[in-house]
């Protein structure tokens, strides 16, 4: 049964939802203040709280959406707040609030608003079942993550990973994509085979031939041995070819024939030898565009793009960033001989607000000047670098008392979508709610004209 615990200091509304909520079967607990709530909280396990935002003047409700997002598996909060009080609202949503009513509130409106927060704990409960069974078998490669997105490519590697072909990761820069190569190899038959990684992008045109080919003896100026080249180092398992993308146009030729016909040449030799490695290519670019620009072979990319994986960038997951940030913590703790440290309410509010162009990498640079830097065991937001420390959003909207929370909620998400420039998937991340939830609001709002702007590459 559904268990539902009811916080507010007003006894005739608190009689009353508790009632409403009973009549349709939900199994209810009633708390007179914020102290009592907490107590009821320790003491039993609730899938909902529906609270007042302001108990003994002060705006406790927010401060419980706090503290039950520290908590795993975290109830669902519906904020009761005061007719007019839009900023409280806004606020609310972006805290995680499940839902938000007005007072007075017309009761029927109740069920329908628990039925829904009902539904998004049992949502999130079965994504997290089937995210805890991949992560236990994930767990080795240090994968980790909530989000469905992160569900789903995981879900795909491990289909693709049990197949001899060709993997395509794509992604920004720092998002993990060698993480993700690393688990294409780990669940794949050739998991006791080595792994072996060559950055595209870094190594000089006139080295890089050497290192993935090898040579023979006297080949050039230098080479005063024969040496084995990265194919064959990883004979028998995987090789992951970061930055593909930057690959020099004459390797690409070569890598094309490599991949078709199993073989390879060293430099100075004239006798080719057969490889067996299986190929998994990386890139921050967008080939479609480079083969349009003539700077990537369109047979080589399809001959790399047998399975496409596009990582997503941090921003567009933004249930990932809380677990990955504890994680770092952890590591980076563990590494400096500390004992546990934790993050403060309003530091984690701030990482899940900014954005994170450096996606992971940036992410765990933060944790790790943090760990550095703090000498508690708690992590507050002036232990965090400056940059996430201003990414909290500070609208500057008119408060005008005569407008309503339609028209209020109007203008913060069009401010939001100004700030993140027209991005709706980053727009949806800072407002934290779903895309189709903010493309349906733009519809309603009259507002669908600002769609043009956000179609941008990777957006669905």
């Amino acid at each position: 049964m559904i268990r539902i615990l009811v916080v507010d200091e007003d006894p005739a509304t608190r009689d009353e939802i508790a009632d409403r909520l009973r009549k349709s079967g939900y199994e209810v607990k009633e708390a007179a203040d914020q102290s009592e709530g907490y107590r009821a909280l320790e003491e039993d396990e609730f899938d909902l709280v529906v609270t007042d935002l302001w108990l003994a003047g002060k705006p406790a409700g927010l401060e419980l959406l706090d503290k039950l997002g520290q908590k795993e598996p975290a109830p669902e909060v519906i904020l009761l707040v005061q007719e007019g009080s839009v900023q409280d609202a806004v606020e609310a949503f972006r805290r995680g609030a499940s839902d938000v009513l007005v007072k007075p509130f017309n009761s029927d409106l109740l069920p329908v608003s628990v039925q829904r927060s009902v539904e998004r704990k049992r949502l999130k409960r079965q994504v997290r079942h089937l995210s805890s069974a991949l992560q236990r078998r994930y767990q080795a490669e240090g994968v980790v993550y909530r989000s469905q997105q992160m569900v789903e490519i995981l879900r795909l590697v491990e289909r693709a990973s049990h197949a001899e072909a060709a993997v395509l990761i794509q992604g920004e820069s720092g998002t993990g994509k060698e993480m993700i190569a690393r688990v294409a190899h780990a669940l794949s038959p050739r998991k006791n085979g080595p792994f072996h990684v060559i950055d595209c992008g870094t190594i000089q045109e006139s080295l890089l031939e050497s290192e993935l080919f090898g040579h023979k003896r006297g080949a050039y100026t230098g080479a005063e041995s024969d040496r084995k080249g990265l194919f064959e180092s990883a004979q028998g398992g995987t090789l992951l070819l970061d930055e593909v993308g930057e690959l020099p146009f004459s390797l690409q030729v070569k890598l094309l024939r490599v991949l078709q016909e199993k073989e390879i040449r060293p430099l100075g030799s004239d006798r080719p030898r057969k490889v067996d490695v299986r190929i998994v290519a990386a890139t921050n670019k967008d080939l479609r565009a480079e083969i349009q620009k003539g700077r990537f072979r369109e047979d080589l990319f399809y001959r790399l793009n047998v399975v496409s994986v596009r990582v997503p960038p941090l921003r567009e997951r933004p249930d990932d960033i809380l677990p990955l940030a504890k994680h770092f913590l952890r590591k980076h703790a563990r590494k400096r001989g500390l004992v546990q440290m934790t993050l403060d309410p309003a530091a984690s509010h701030l990482l899940l607000r900014y954005a994170w162009p450096g996606n992971v990498r940036e992410l765990e640079n933060a944790m790790e000047r943090a760990v550095a830097l703090t000498t508690g065991e708690l992590l507050c937001p002036e232990d965090l670098p400056e940059t996430v420390r201003g990414s909290m959003l500070a609208p500057e909207l008119p408060l005008d008392a005569e407008l309503s929370l339609e028209e209020m909620e109007k203008r913060y998400i069009l401010h939001v979508l100004k700030q993140q420039g027209g991005n709706r998937v980053r727009t949806a991340a800072v407002l934290r709610i779903g895309r189709n939830t903010l493309w349906r609001k733009l519809r309603a709002y009259g507002l669908e004209e600002q769609r043009g702007a956000t179609e941008k590459a990777g957006q669905p």
